[in-house]
Order: structure tokens, then C-alpha cells, then sequence
């Protein structure tokens, strides 16, 4: 991957040279020399301090980065260089950084609380948020108090939330993350987003359809996969309860979107509609009425709380110095590991089984933003931008992937997230058996970062000759350590990850609030759909003797289905 200095930043020549020439400084440098310094053991631990920063019930350690406080000095005197102050300040007064969609970007203000004024700029988003959302809660609460009645007059006892990307990540990873107790749970909540049904069947075939509320989720409302989920989802509805699909969607159905009219002439009801506005990201969305389903699971106090944990970030954020900002400090450690050191993937490794979506989450969430090599100015990118973002709960990877992370040739960077107490109320025997596993999954955590980091220089002397050596260490990650998994620090979390991708994206000169390169693909996809479901075509793709051949290959085996299918019926 070339390093070199991008066209457009003759701006900031200054500092991205200087960064230049200290990564090449910083490459051979190992890790456990910074890290186990016997000759200086002071100096080692000075640095380690000066590395790591709490906020709440949130603590970040950069400890275990391959930098020194030199390079963040110089890391931050880029950030001051690229403008991110004055263009934080535009963010939040709403000014239309999203310039080629020309509209603001304003999720934060789904999560501003009425008790506070908002930024100059944003009143008008924050007043449109909090109306949309008296709305949401009158929904949930006629859910919870049994008031809201399907066709054949029963009341609600499951939700399917039907949806995809931000429609679905945010809300599915939150929900997986604060149920772990189903006895608080207030309504059963089921997430449905992969386009072939797979998730659809299982649930058709256990829900009573007299008591199942559909929630259809969809930024533009014109989302293939969400359209056909839907449709499957109400002929289900309308077969089985013998109603046309019409009543169906008057009574068990709730549409959320920015474009009212397309749910009007879908046959939602206005009464059962949420709007959210253009200049929240779908994969920022889950503040807005997106999250009802989240609320209609756990309760408007966790949805609260979860909220009200973004909004202390988004101050932090707003007012933090750059050296003591985290999600300005997060996203400048990222953009050292992939654009100076040129550490190509970046694994989001939990140790917590409620946080299993993360990584999923958090791939939308910078890969659809800032994967991209086309600059605001429209000009090409010549460096690094979002690195690959992959993982899986770190447990099961120590299993599985991390042999590679070890003892590979691939250089890795990772973020280890890690719960320090968990409470389950049970019996005192169970008690003491899970806290055991919490004590061990921490120790695992902490092991494998400490590995990563210091390789084969991790072997105790006691073990050293009786291991196999070969770690090869001096690959740097983050431990993000949470106090506990509740709604406030889980919605901190994930509002440092959206700050750290729109600092990045000032720092790379890019728009993050578009995803342009999603857009081909669909619209190959209709052409090619309307080929297998022999329908007219819209458009002709170009021909490619790959395509041609496989489309031939699916026809004739359903070809083959469909004659066996005839013969059956025939021979009965």
C-alpha cells in the first residue's frame, strides 16, 4: 500500500512529512521494548500512563500501540492541521457536510435531551427528533400495556423487525447486547434482514401471526431486500389469519422511514408511522424511531439510557481538547496503524458474547463511510484510507483465526472490548461458577493483547525453551475496558466509534454520510433478477461469459426441479 503524501495535502505538508519520517523511525521498533523496558522501567510506565484514558465507565488503553507520546504529539498537530476543530463545530451546527448528498449530518441530535439547548444550527432537528419521538413512545407504551390489538383483536406479544444494514446492525447489536436477562424483557423482538428469507421461514413457522407486530425499517423505503421481506412477511399474515393484506397492514404493521408518502401508498396508516430526517445516515440511525423495536424489547428507560450515554460522548467530543479527546484519539491511532504503518485489516475482537455483533456493526459503520479513494474535492486519494475492520467474539477466535494472528505473516492491528463486572441474579453456587468464567475470559483478554503486542518476549523465563516459540508480536492493539454492559456506556461506545470515522474522514479529506460504491451493485442486481424471474428488463447489463454461464447452470437445475416437481404430481 503506497504511503505517499495525497495531492490535495499540501495543506498539511508539514505534519504529514514529519509523520512520514517518524513511522519510518517507529516500524523496527518492538513493542516490548517500549512496553517491558528493564533498563529505564520508569520511563516505560510513564509512557503507559500517558496512554491511557477513562471517561465514565469507559476506559481506552493505547498502551499496547506501536507510538510513543512523540508520535501522538505529531499525530495531533495533523488533526489541528487538517481543521477538524472548526469542522467538528460545522457538524454539530448542522452546516451540509455531507456535500454530495448536500444536506447536515445531525444523528446526534436523535439523542439530544429536551432538558438541554442544543447547539446553534441544530434546534430545528433536535425539535423534529423529539416530536417523532413522543410518537414512538405513545407506540411502545400501547404495547406494553397490552393495547394494541392485531386483526383478530388479540394483543402483542412479538415483534419481527424487518430491516437491513443501519436498519438492522444498530438496533439487532444493542438488542443482543442489554437482553441477556429475557425476564426483563417486555416484548419478544425478532430481527429479519438477509434477502433469500432464510431468517423469515424459521419464524413464520413458530409465531402466532394473530399476535405479531411487523416493523418495517427503511431509510428510503424502496430497499429491495426490506420490500420483499415485508411482502413475505404480510402474505404470511394475510393467509394466515384469512384478512387481505390491507387490513393486515392497517393493524400490525409500523413503517419508519424519511419518506412518509412511500409508506402512505404501501397502506400504512399515518397513525402508525415514524419519520426520521434526511440528515440521519441509515447506519446512524439507531437513535432515531429506528430503535423502536429496541424500546418495545427492553423498555423506554434502557432506550433512554442508551441514548442519554451517546449524548455525554457527543459533549466530550464537542469539548475535549484533540490530546485528550477520545473518539479523536481513537480515530488517530487508526490512521497511523493503516496509513503510516500500513497495516492493511483491523480486528474487532470482544470478549463478552453479548457484544457478538460488534464487529458486523462496526464494519457498516467505517467501511460504508470512509472506504472510499475518491476525495471532497473529487480528486483521487493516493494513501490508505478505512482498513479491512473483521473479527468475531475473541474467545471463539482463540479457536479459530488467532493462530494466524500469531504466528502468521499478516501484520494486524485489533481492539480487544472487555467487560469488567457482570452481575445475573441466581443462586450463590451458579453465582460463584460464572464468575469464575468472567475472571477467565478477562485473564484470555488480557493474555492475548499482551501476546500480540510482545510476541515470543511474552514467555515467562520459567517456560522459555519448553514452548514453541515463533510468536512474532509487534502487532499493536487497543484494550477498550467497559465497568459493565449497561445501556448508558454500550451507547458511549458507539458514539465514540461514529466520532472517531468522521475525524478520520477529515483527516483523509473524504465524505463519510454517502456510500456511492453500494449503488452498482443494486441496480446489476434488478437487470439480473428480472433475467431469472423472467420478467422484461429494464436494462440491458453488459454481457460477461462468467454471468452468462453461471445464470444458464441456475436455470437448468430449477429447470430440472420443476419437471421432477410435474412428474410428482402427475403420477399422484
Amino acid at each position: 500500500m503506497s504511503s505517499s503524501v495525497s495531492v490535495f495535502d499540501t495543506r498539511i505538508d508539514t505534519p504529514l512529512i514529519a509523520l512520514h519520517a517518524h513511522a519510518e523511525s517507529m516500524k523496527p521498533q518492538p513493542l516490548s521494548d517500549l512496553l517491558v523496558n528493564d533498563s529505564a522501567p520508569g520511563l516505560a510506565s510513564r509512557r503507559a500512563n500517558a496512554l491511557a484514558f477513562t471517561f465514565g465507565h469507559l476506559h481506552i488503553d493505547f498502551s499496547k500501540q506501536r507510538l510513543t507520546t512523540q508520535t501522538m504529539a505529531l499525530l495531533t498537530e495533523w488533526a489541528e492541521s487538517c481543521g477538524l476543530a472548526a469542522k467538528r463545530e460545522a457538524l454539530f451546527a448542522g452546516e451540509k457536510i455531507n456535500t454530495s448528498e448536500k444536506r447536515a449530518a445531525l444523528h446526534m441530535a436523535a439523542r439530544w435531551p429536551a432538558t438541554e439547548t442544543p447547539p446553534a444550527g441544530m434546534e430545528e432537528a433536535v425539535a423534529f427528533c423529539h416530536q417523532q419521538r413522543e410518537r414512538m413512545v405513545g407506540m411502545v407504551n400501547r404495547v406494553h400495556a397490552g393495547q394494541w390489538y392485531g386483526t383478530t383483536g388479540q394483543t402483542i406479544t412479538d415483534v419481527v423487525h424487518i430491516g437491513v444494514g443501519g436498519s438492522d446492525l444498530g438496533p439487532k447489536m444493542v438488542s443482543e447486547a442489554l437482553a441477556d436477562r429475557p425476564s426483563t424483557q417486555k416484548v419478544a423482538v425478532h430481527y429479519v434482514s438477509t434477502m433469500d428469507g432464510s431468517q423469515l421461514v424459521p419464524l413464520m413457522e413458530r409465531l402466532n401471526p394473530a399476535t405479531t407486530l411487523l416493523v418495517l425499517a427503511s431509510k428510503s423505503f424502496t430497499t429491495a431486500d426490506t420490500q420483499f421481506n415485508a411482502r413475505t412477511a404480510l402474505a404470511w399474515l394475510s393467509h394466515a389469519l384469512e384478512v387481505d393484506e390491507a387490513k393486515v397492514c392497517h393493524r400490525q404493521l409500523i413503517g419508519v422511514s424519511t419518506r412518509p408518502e412511500k409508506m402512505t401508498a404501501f397502506g400504512i396508516p399515518e397513525s402508525h408511522q415514524l419519520v426520521f430526517g434526511e440528515w440521519i445516515g441509515g447506519r446512524f440511525s439507531l437513535w432515531s424511531p429506528i430503535g423502536i423495536s429496541l424500546a418495545m424489547q427492553l423498555g423506554m428507560d434502557v432506550f433512554d439510557a442508551l441514548l442519554a450515554g451517546a449524548h455525554a460522548m457527543d459533549k466530550h467530543f464537542m469539548k475535549a481538547p484533540i490530546e485528550e479527546n477520545l473518539p479523536a484519539l481513537m480515530a488517530l491511532v487508526g490512521a497511523w496503524n493503516c496509513q503510516f504503518l500500513n497495516i492493511p485489516t483491523h480486528a474487532v475482537l470482544p470478549y463478552d458474547g453479548r457484544l457478538k455483533s460488534l464487529p458486523a456493526y462496526l464494519q457498516q459503520l467505517e467501511m460504508e463511510s470512509n472506504g472510499k479513494s475518491v476525495g471532497l474535492d473529487g480528486g483521487p486519494v493516493h494513501h490508505t484510507t478505512c482498513p479491512i475492520l473483521w473479527g468475531d467474539v475473541g474467545p471463539n477466535g482463540q479457536h479459530a483465526f488467532y493462530q494466524l494472528l500469531h504466528q502468521g505473516k499478516h501484520t494486524v492491528s485489533a481492539d480487544f472490548v472487555a467487560v469488567a463486572e457482570r452481575h445475573v441474579s441466581t443462586n450463590e453456587d451458579v453465582s460463584h461458577r460464572l464468575e469464575a468464567q468472567e475472571q477467565l475470559t478477562m485473564a484470555h483478554c488480557l493474555a492475548q493483547s499482551q501476546l500480540l503486542a510482545l510476541g515470543d518476549d511474552a514467555i515467562p523465563m520459567a517456560l522459555r525453551g519448553l514452548m514453541a516459540q515463533g510468536y512474532r508480536g509487534n502487532q499493536p492493539n487497543s484494550v477498550l475496558l467497559l465497568k459493565s454492559l449497561d445501556a448508558g456506556t454500550l451507547g458511549a461506545l458507539i458514539a465514540l466509534y461514529e466520532h472517531k470515522v468522521f475525524v478520520q474522514s477529515v483527516l483523509w479529506h473524504l465524505n463519510p454520510f454517502d456510500q456511492p460504491g453500494v449503488e452498482l451493485g443494486k441496480c446489476l442486481a434488478t437487470s439480473l433478477y428480472q433475467t431469472l424471474a423472467g420478467e422484461p428488463l429494464a436494462q440491458q447489463n453488459v454481457d460477461d461469459c462468467g454471468t452468462a454461464q453461471l445464470l444458464r447452470k441456475v436455470n437448468a437445475w430449477r429447470n430440472q426441479s420443476d419437471e421432477k416437481g410435474a412428474m410428482h404430481v402427475s403420477g399422484s
